[in-house]
């Protein structure tokens, strides 16, 4: 269930240049960089991509797409990451293993750089990627999008990613502005209560 439910949630405001011509547009765009699961054996160690706001486990159907007049979406973010002190002791009892099998007093440093590769795979093997998702609401009406974070790692990994996505370039707006944009701070409720509050 998307968080959007759970309470207050702080959010940044673009503004695009345009707006996709119907919802099946948006379907298409969201489609094409769509999020793609990690696998363990992957030899990357991180994937982004558009998922259902609702179901983030959705990266096809897109069902929660459409709420009243706003588009409804979420960039998910897998990411496998392992601290150095998490590593030591793998790698230093794979080293010890590998020393004693080949009868070595010391390893080379791109055999060193290899144990660490094969020490890392096993672990992403036997773990899962962090998650992170952030939900989006784009508003039709007002033409704004409000992303639910102030995070500038997640800010910019959403401009580069919609904005290859929809092929429209946004440019961040400030609160005053998204505020003279919906025709004061009277009628500034929040997002997410237009979106899924009580009929």
């Amino acid at each position: 269930m998307t968080r959007l439910l759970k309470g207050n949630v702080s959010f940044t405001v673009f503004m695009p240049e345009k707006t996709p011509d119907s919802i099946e547009k948006a379907r298409e765009a969201l489609a094409g960089s769509a999020f793609q699961r990690l696998d363990p054996t992957d030899l990357r160690d991180e994937s982004a991509g558009w998922v259902d706001a609702v179901l983030c486990f959705d990266s096809e159907n897109f069902s929660s797409l459409l709420h009243d007049s706003f588009f409804v979406f979420a960039l998910r973010e897998d990411k496998y990451s392992f601290s150095a002190a998490q590593l030591r002791p793998y790698i230093e009892e794979a080293e010890f293993v590998f020393k004693r099998e080949n009868n070595l007093e010391y390893i080379a440093a791109q055999q060193k750089k290899e144990i660490k590769e094969q020490v890392i795979r096993r672990m992403k093997t036997n773990s899962y990627p962090k998650t992170t998702i952030t939900e989006v609401a784009w508003d039709m009406d007002s033409k704004l999008i409000y992303l639910f974070s102030q995070s500038g790692a997640t800010i910019a990994k959403f401009t580069d990613i919609f904005e290859k996505s929809f092929e429209i370039s946004i440019n961040q707006v400030n609160l005053f502005d998204s505020v003279k944009e919906l025709g004061g701070a009277d009628k500034m409720e929040p997002v997410f209560t237009k979106i899924w509050g009580e009929k």
